[in-house]
C-alpha cells in the first residue's frame, strides 16, 4: 500500500534526521517497488481529484463544479510554480463559508491506522459543538479513535491505531 509522503514522514522521522535518501531514477526504475507516474499531467490530475474530493466533503461539490477550467489551471499553476498569491486567488472560494455559519460546518480529515482491515478512515468533523464550545483534536480522536486517548482526556503521545491528522485545504 503506498501512504501520502506525509504520513510516511510523521511515521518514519525523528527530531534530528530525516527518514530517508531520494534516489532519482532517470534508467530501471523500479516497478515492482514504487508506483510509476507517467506524467506531468498525472499528477495534476491526481491534484484536482484530491481538491474535488475534498470540495464534495465541504461544500457538496458546489465550489469546484462553478469554478471554470481556467480557475483549475491557475490554482494548478500557482501550485506548481510556488506562486502563493495566484494560488490563493482561487483557493480562497474552496475555503470560504457562509456568514451566518461563523466558521467552516465541517474539517474533512482522514485517519490512518495500523491495526484494522481499514487502512483510514475518512469523514467530516465538525470543529464546533452544539454549545459553541471548538473541538480540539483530542474531541476528533476520542470520537474516531478512542483508543488513542487515555482516560484522562490526553492524546496518548505515543499513538500505534490512528498515525496521522490532516485537515484538507
Amino acid at each position: 500500500m503506498h501512504y501520502p509522503i506525509g504520513l510516511l514522514f510523521d511515521l518514519l522521522a525523528s527530531s534530528s534526521a530525516l527518514p530517508w535518501n531520494i534516489t532519482v531514477h532517470f534508467k530501471s526504475f523500479p516497478e515492482k517497488d514504487l508506483l510509476h507516474c507517467p506524467s506531468k499531467d498525472a499528477i495534476e490530475a491526481h491534484f484536482m481529484s484530491c481538491m474535488k474530493e475534498a470540495d464534495a466533503l465541504k461544500h457538496k461539490s458546489q465550489v469546484i463544479n462553478e469554478m471554470q477550467k481556467k480557475d483549475h489551471k491557475q490554482l494548478w499553476m500557482g501550485l506548481q510554480n510556488d506562486r502563493f498569491d495566484q494560488f490563493w486567488a482561487i483557493n480562497r472560494k474552496l475555503m470560504e463559508y457562509p456568514a451566518e455559519e461563523n466558521g467552516f460546518r465541517y474539517i474533512p480529515f482522514r485517519i490512518y491506522q495500523t491495526t484494522t482491515e481499514r487502512p483510514f478512515i475518512q469523514k467530516l468533523f465538525r470543529p464546533v459543538a452544539a454549545d459553541g464550545q471548538l473541538h480540539t483534536l483530542g474531541d476528533l480522536l476520542k470520537e474516531v479513535c478512542p483508543s488513542a486517548v487515555a482516560p484522562e482526556g490526553n492524546v496518548i503521545s505515543n499513538i500505534k491505531t490512528c498515525l496521522s491528522f490532516s485537515e484538507v485545504k
